[in-house]
């Protein structure tokens, strides 16, 4: 049986990923620039950055209310191109800086602390589950999370009749949605094992 991991943890290991992979692919992003006449070129060495151990401990950075950071550096290369020579320079440049994670799992943004909230979702798939409602009565869902974090609720009421909602929002007819999906009643009856819950619905139009 899993288990979850402590938030704490999570926090850790979260912060760790981001200097070790997500710093470096952030870096990534940064496109060679070449200024209009073609003749200079700037670049970053992304394979070497580094940062710096903050100025200042946790402690001082509340009562001062200043952000516990540290300044992130990275090699950088300057190329001038002419018709005979190439000139080049290298150099350690200031990007700017980073909050730091504190021993708490915690940022200090302005001497106040700021933590980080986890998120559990559910993942994609399909979940079935019965409640009793005010009444009293069984009531049976089944829900469908897509990929992108969309979800189909379809819900039985007392009368057998299919209910959906779409990204929680206000129930209507099973056979609407079919219907805005471009199927027709024919249709939708020949190819449900239960056309009956279906005819509800025309049952009660009728009524």
């Amino acid at each position: 049986m899993s288990t979850i991991p402590g938030f704490n943890q999570i926090q850790f290991e979260g912060f760790c990923r981001f200097i070790d992979q997500g710093l470096a692919e952030e870096l990534s992003k940064f496109p060679k620039i070449e200024d209009t006449n073609q003749e200079i070129d700037f670049e970053f060495f992304l394979e070497r950055y580094q940062l710096v151990e903050p100025l200042i401990k946790e402690r001082d950075a509340v009562y001062e209310s200043l952000t516990y950071s540290s300044e992130l550096y990275v090699s950088a290369r300057l190329i001038w191109k002419n018709d005979r020579r190439r000139y080049i320079q290298e150099q350690t440049i200031l990007i700017g800086k980073i909050p730091i994670m504190t021993s708490l799992g915690a940022f200090i943004v302005n001497g106040i602390y700021r933590i980080v909230i986890n998120q559990i979702l559910q993942s994609p798939g399909i979940y079935y589950q019965s409640e009793l409602n005010d009444n009293g009565i069984s009531v049976y869902t089944g829900t469908i999370i897509s990929d992108w974090g969309g979800r189909l609720e379809l819900e039985i009421d007392r009368k057998a009749r299919i209910w959906v909602r779409v990204s929680r929002q206000q129930k209507l007819s099973i056979l609407v949605l079919l219907s805005a999906m471009g199927l027709n009643i024919r249709e939708i009856l020949e190819n449900v094992c239960y056309p009956e819950l279906f005819l509800s619905f025309l049952n009660d139009k009728k009524k």
